[in-house]
């Protein structure tokens, strides 16, 4: 099933709701179903709650549910509707200050002394690439569809240790990289010379979250977005370098005058704050595209949330969403390449890396 982003119209969660219990009422085919929501374009979150209460009405597993996570997914970067939003007073400016400086704190005592953890990185990756509707027909391009799943083990010091250009290189279609090890620290370091501004209160997992908003001009910028456009001046070969955030799409089976390049935008985005200790508990980056930017869209979002390994708990990776649009340069002859990425990424089975050593002492040597 695609879901055709050409077609989509601004909805609010609220309408969303609304529509589908008139079509639930008319029951309607499940194909039809997932038609409709993905002609959809939500102008707000869905947050957990809402979809929860959403998904309830609909078949699990069915085209009409996959459709509702998948949009569900494309509007994690937005604000969720003013009526879901606690209505809690803002803190003053010194409390604001404290929870920012708490936040500082927390990312760079905590984060560095993490034990080197192993996860399992799942990613399913969707693009708008053209189709075929009937085996041996004229491929058209219907929207985002589900082209890819893998699922390897990777350590926090691997990601953090690698250059983006090496994973880049590894990968086809969508790649994004930092978010199990460097982007958070990238983001608390470049806003120290940005600007972080209140933004509202919110509810996750059931406890209040501050939100802030930050903005990071270009010039004071480490996100390395990758795009295809002719070399210029603001642009460099892919080379990247460590500690740093990166997205970008790799244009596999293509033509190798297509020269991939990387820049580094001004960015913005929202950090999500634990009021009390100042725990990271989400962020989002989202590139400015402007300045004849190869692209339009290059976002990242990630979610933290508590990891039981051993005897302790620890604050880690659960989830990110990287989005990325754009349109291939006309000389680039790219008809059949995507103009739309999307990647979901769980990470699970966390555990941690290690060894030991059982010294013998006062034994003799076997013969």
């Amino acid at each position: 099933m695609a879901f055709p982003a050409w077609a989509a119209k601004p909805v609010t969660v609220a309408q969303l709701e609304q529509t589908l219990t008139t079509i639930s009422r008319a029951h309607k085919p499940d194909a039809e179903i997932a038609r409709q929501i993905g002609g959809m374009k939500l102008s707000e979150r869905i947050t957990e709650a809402t979809l929860a209460r959403l998904s309830a009405r609909l078949e699990t597993g069915s085209q009409a549910a996959l459709a509702l996570q998948l949009l569900a997914d494309q509007s994690a970067f937005l604000d969720p509707p003013a009526s879901e939003l606690p209505a809690t007073s803002f803190p003053d400016d010194a409390t604001q200050r404290r929870m920012l400086e708490a936040a500082r704190n927390y990312v760079a005592r905590t984060l560095p002394q993490l034990p080197n953890f192993l996860a399992t990185r799942s990613i399913r990756r969707y693009d708008d690439s053209p189709q075929e509707l009937k085996k041996g027909g004229w491929p058209v391009r219907l929207g985002l569809h589900l082209v890819d799943t893998s699922t390897r083990e990777i350590s926090v010091w691997d990601e953090r240790g690698r250059l983006p250009s090496a994973v880049w290189r590894e990968q086809s279609g969508l790649i994004s990289n930092g978010e199990f090890g460097s982007t958070l620290g990238m983001i608390l370091a470049d806003t120290a010379k940005g600007k972080v501004t209140w933004s509202h209160w919110e509810q996750i997992a059931g406890e209040p979250a501050a939100v802030f908003q930050y903005s990071v001009a270009k010039f004071s910028s480490s996100y390395e977005v990758t795009g295809y456009q002719q070399p210029a001046a603001e642009y460099a070969n892919l080379t990247g370098r460590q500690g740093v955030a990166g997205i970008g799409p790799r244009l596999s089976g293509h033509s190798s005058d297509i020269t991939p390049t990387i820049t580094k935008p001004g960015y913005h985005g929202s950090l999500w704050l634990d009021p009390a200790t100042g725990t990271i508990l989400r962020i989002t980056i989202e590139a400015d595209a402007k300045g004849g930017a190869p692209f339009q869209r290059a976002s990242i979002l990630v979610e933290y949330g508590p990891v039981q390994i051993g005897e302790s708990s620890f604050i880690c990776p659960v989830r990110s969403v990287a989005l990325y649009e754009a349109t291939a340069p006309p000389q680039a002859n790219l008809s059949d390449a995507p103009g739309e990425w999307l990647n979901i990424v769980l990470f699970t089975g966390y555990h941690r890396f290690g060894s030991t050593i059982k010294i013998l002492t006062d034994k003799p040597l076997p013969n």
